[in-house]
């Protein structure tokens, strides 16, 4: 067949051809932008077992890359972001030879993680895959050459009206990270242990310590007074006033303390509560919540969750179901030494 035959009919599959190339044209630009859920890229994968890809390196056991700033993340995914790894060494839960800044991506919930796609999870402040539970490294510490006065102890009843901070400054003596005699600043108040920003709020607890010097190291709760102030009508969820106060008090005033200079937090967290279903409820919902706006705080936060310590023991707690007895003061205060021993704090 010859040029001049073919020619009416290519002229008829121009617009066809067009319209191809159109198409193909668009396609190749959306994937240009930000990669979301179904996408190829590895960000946020696990690499403890794989290698990554896409111009990713492992770091902190998750496919990833250093950044400066923010656009530095811009193209791995719309819920990336530059976040320092500076707290996360100290908490034991990145290697202690990674520096710097890394792209991830900050949550709260599980919803959080939706547009990273492969089954991602809030764990811990950030978007995870499901698997194991990596147990922190062990660190070899230096002196920390933090007195007494430097450790501030905030909390409510359970801190208040119990021994824990007796049993907790023994133990410290006895390993030789507290002097004979001294004692640890504490500012723990009942009336005064709302997570929730206003009066009766940790922040009043903490602004009234403060006035004797900023602490390098705070040791709380709380939580508890939050859910028992106002169950939310029995409507237990991450949106209800309750719950979402609390949160966004406790990220505040982490906030403060990091804008303060104070270099560390241990949060301890209850254990279950006994015979009382309804405080259980809502104790359940508020853990891992503020778990992850404390492994997302500023400072390092290093979560203590008191269950494995508590679990078969119904001795350490009183009628209520939550408050220390003596009994469980001591237990939680052994928990608590033995966290600031393996994380290097005040030792």
């Amino acid at each position: 067949m010859t040029w001049t035959k073919l020619e009416p009919t290519l002229r008829g599959l121009r617009p066809l051809l067009a319209f191809a190339l159109l198409v193909f044209w668009i396609a190749s630009c959306g994937q240009t932008g930000s990669p979301q859920a179904g996408s190829e890229t590895h960000f946020l994968m696990d690499c403890t077992e794989k290698s990554c890809g896409d111009g990713t390196q492992c770091i902190c056991g998750v496919c990833s890359k250093p950044c400066v700033e923010p656009a530095d993340c811009s193209r791995l995914s719309s819920a990336a972001s530059c976040t320092p790894l500076g707290p996360r060494v100290t908490e034991g839960r990145c290697d202690d030879a990674q520096i710097g800044a890394m792209c991830d991506a900050g949550c709260l919930v599980d919803d959080d993680c939706s547009a990273l796609g492969h089954g991602s999870r809030c764990d811990g402040g950030y978007c995870r895959e499901p698997g194991p539970v990596l147990e922190p490294a062990s660190q070899s510490c230096e002196p920390s050459n933090v007195a007494a006065s430097d450790v501030l102890v905030l909390g409510d009843v359970l801190v208040e009206l119990s021994i824990y901070v007796d049993e907790l400054e023994q133990r410290m003596s006895a390993a030789g990270g507290l002097s004979e005699g001294a004692h640890y600043r504490v500012g723990a108040q009942a009336v005064l242990s709302l997570l929730a920003t206003g009066p009766q709020s940790f922040d009043t607890q903490y602004e009234s310590a403060r006035a004797d010097g900023v602490p390098r190291v705070i040791i709380m709760d709380g939580g508890a007074t939050d859910i028992l102030n106002d169950n939310c009508a029995g409507m237990l969820t991450p949106d209800c006033p309750a719950a979402s106060d609390a949160v966004h008090g406790a990220e505040q005033l982490f906030q403060r303390f990091a804008t303060d200079g104070v270099e560390q937090l241990v949060y301890f967290f209850y254990g279950d509560p006994v015979d009382n279903p309804s405080l259980k409820d809502g104790i359940d919902l508020m853990r891992p919540l503020l778990r992850n706006a404390c492994g997302r705080s500023p400072i390092p936060c290093h979560w203590l969750d008191l269950r494995p310590t508590f679990a078969e023991h119904p001795e350490y707690v009183g009628v209520d179901g939550l408050v220390f007895t003596d009994a469980g003061a001591t237990a939680a205060a052994q928990s608590t030494f033995e966290l600031m021993q393996a994380r290097c704090i005040a030792n």
